[in-house]
């Protein structure tokens, strides 16, 4: 097994005991991945007294944590650039963010702080996400979906374990055809999330990069009414290839359902008309002056002036005092290198 493979299998296991076993009883898995699915039980039970530990000690802090300023949410259909837009924006000092190390353990991050066992996090990291070159480390900016997984069935990230059931986990994206328990236990568990990462972050205002989210609007507006948005699109034929080889790699490493090509292409196509459909019909919900929208292109091209025109029209303060932050050039040598292996069907 690859590092990175075991790695990705690692992050769906280290969550809660309960949320697999529901899974698994729901979704069903085959025989053949019966070490996966062991690994999963297995891991997910003995780090029970780890997520009690750290329940007892910061659940009260966590819940008394308010967000001091409402976030920013980047949206975008997943591999539209999102990553490349996060990474940079978050190198404005007045942004804080989801550490990579409260996304793969969510429920027990904060003993992650320790530094034995932060040492060992580092240890079983991967250099790179797998499916593309964009380097991993435990305290950089990370999508915090996999930390509403890590507490929940109800999540899209479930799907690189179960690719077969893509149309019911897709829900979970969109909100539509869900109960009202399920909704409050997306809201609260995303509350969360973003409440223990205004606490690692000493309570700056939040960028936040998650494609879920992108049809999440509504729930979000509901939850954070002055939140801003920003909005990244790219050449959907890039987009297509670029997803595919990532649902590829993904299930791969995760699945525990068999898995076809004409399968991953069909729920590449899934994905994007649902997120992308439920975007342009609720994107008018967001009041005047919270909503930017941009894209790859134009970034990738003009970084700085595409920028400082985000912030212009967001209302955001302190882009000339972060401007000698961004580092551009290396996360553009970067991206540019992953665009040249990533853009395509396997």
């Amino acid at each position: 097994m690859k590092p990175f493979e075991f790695a990705a299998l690692m992050s769906f296991a280290i969550g809660s005991f309960v949320t697999r076993v529901q899974l698994l009883w729901s979704y069903g898995f085959e025989l053949r991945w019966w070490w996966r699915v062991a690994l999963l039980i297995l891991v997910s039970f003995v780090t029970i007294p780890l997520r009690m530990i750290e329940r007892m000690v910061s659940c009260k802090r966590i819940k008394r944590e308010e967000l001091r300023n409402p976030p920013v949410f980047i949206l975008g259909h997943w591999r539209s650039g999102t990553t490349f837009l996060h990474q940079l924006m978050a190198q404005d000092p007045q942004f804080g963010f989801v550490p990579s190390y409260q996304v793969f353990a969510s429920r027990f991050s904060e003993l992650l702080e320790i530094p034995f066992f932060m040492a060992c996090t580092k240890s079983v990291m991967p250099a790179n996400r797998g499916f593309d070159n964009v380097e991993l480390h435990s305290d950089e900016p990370q999508e915090e979906e996999l930390a509403v997984a890590d507490r929940l069935p109800y999540s899209i990230f479930h799907y690189f374990c179960f690719p077969k059931n893509a149309k019911d986990l897709l829900r979970f994206t969109t909100m539509d055809n869900v109960t009202q328990k399920q909704y409050t236990s997306v809201k609260n568990a995303y509350d969360t999330v973003l409440r223990k990462a205004s606490v690692f972050s000493k309570g700056k205002t939040l960028l936040v990069k998650n494609p879920a989210n992108t049809g999440r609007v509504p729930l979000l507006l509901e939850m954070y009414p002055n939140a801003k948005f920003i909005h990244i699109s790219r050449n959907p034929y890039r987009v297509f290839c670029s997803t595919y080889h990532q649902h590829v790699v993904m299930t791969q490493a995760c699945s525990l359902q068999a898995t076809t090509k004409q399968l991953l292409y069909d729920n590449v196509i899934l994905f994007f008309k649902t997120v992308t459909e439920r975007y342009l019909r609720t994107k008018s919900q967001i009041p005047e002056g919270h909503l930017t929208e941009i894209r790859f292109e134009d970034l990738m091209n003009d970084p700085v002036n595409q920028m400082k025109r985000m912030y212009g029209e967001l209302g955001l303060t302190g882009f000339d005092k972060a401007l000698p932050h961004f580092d551009v050039r290396s996360l553009h040598y970067i991206h540019q290198h992953v665009n040249d292996t990533t853009h395509r069907s396997t």
